[in-house]
């Protein structure tokens, strides 16, 4: 990456690394948080234990996710490929960087991409 665009780029690496760190320590919680077993006394506590436990986990693959998303924004800036949509190549705005600083896509083939899988993975396959 060229001195000027880690210059410009420095808050949102330090932005990441900072979420990168949290979600982290919140995995690490929600794992002691689901992989806690119990017995519930009765059916109603069995039962919400069993939600609990649901939520818990669904929650915890979506941070997962992030984090991953996360790790791979910071290799771009490492390797000079951030900011730049993975399917058009063009730039991708800063606002919408400040917005999701690990956006993968502009804003326009994110549109795309929301429209249908279907037009999303033309776009990946023609690139």
């Amino acid at each position: 990456m060229t001195n000027n665009s880690s210059l410009k780029y420095r808050a949102l690496e330090k932005r990441l690394l900072s979420e990168q760190a949290e979600l982290g320590n919140r995995i690490k919680t929600r794992l002691a948080e689901v992989s806690v077993e119990r017995e519930p006394d009765d059916e109603a506590a069995q039962a919400i234990y069993s939600i609990t436990r649901d939520m818990s986990a669904a929650t915890l693959e979506r941070e997962r996710a992030t984090l991953t998303e996360i790790e791979a924004a910071l290799r771009r800036i490492a390797t000079g490929h951030y900011g730049v949509c993975e399917s058009c190549e063009a730039s991708i705005s800063d606002a919408r960087l400040r917005a999701l600083p690990w956006a993968r896509l502009c804003i326009s083939c994110a549109s795309r991409s929301i429209a249908g899988p279907s037009n999303y993975l033309r776009l990946r396959t023609a690139s």
